[in-house]
């Protein structure tokens, strides 16, 4: 729809405005759910895309990274030159001395695990996320009511592998969620 919209008043007022999609978590989980509306590069105003690679996407802690749709779009004002082994170089990192592990992991799991590889993940974190949804939804106090209220609690809608749940506040129960917190952590 922004996308859309967007198309429209560029027309309409001779802009040249673009999207970038923060990918985040989801850029790893999006591409494997079957029926996910157009996110991407599919649509024409979508310059940019960024993902978190050491969440979903198996990598090490704080690997991330940005893909532009062509190098025109990328502004040369994101890129620091440096000297560096007698030469010039363009860096497009927030601090030019990064450790490649990342990387390196990434385009590992990438060529390793590859589409089909990611797709199994991201539908066994699914599947595994229903069952802890379901499990919560038929918890029940001793009068009958649900136990716990669950933020998220449609199954096949476009989603993160995540549960999200409190306390029914109805049952005005004796432990709150750091009670159960800590009786999980002795466990």
């Amino acid at each position: 729809d922004v996308d859309a919209m967007l198309t429209k008043l560029n027309k309409e007022k001779g802009w040249q405005v673009g999207i970038h999609v923060d990918g985040a978590s989801g850029a790893f989980v999006a591409p494997f759910q079957e029926g996910m509306p157009a996110w991407d590069f599919r649509l024409p105003n979508v310059l940019s895309i960024s993902a978190s690679g050491h969440k979903f996407g198996e990598s090490v802690c704080g690997t991330g990274w940005i893909v532009w749709r062509q190098r025109q779009d990328l502004s040369d004002n994101v890129a620091i030159s440096v000297s560096y082994l007698g030469g010039k170089a363009d860096s497009y990192t927030l601090n030019f001395s990064r450790p490649a592990s990342g990387v390196f992991v990434q385009y590992y799991k990438f060529h390793r695990l590859g589409r089909a590889g990611y797709k199994a993940l991201c539908d066994n974190r699914m599947s595994n996320a229903k069952y802890l949804r379901d499990f919560l939804k038929s918890v029940k106090h001793t009068d009958g009511r649900p136990k716990f209220v669950v933020l998220n609690p449609l199954d096949g809608e476009f989603t993160l592998a995540v549960v999200s749940a409190y306390f029914n506040p109805e049952l005005n129960l004796p432990y709150d969620d750091i009670d159960l917190q800590h009786q999980m952590l002795q466990y």
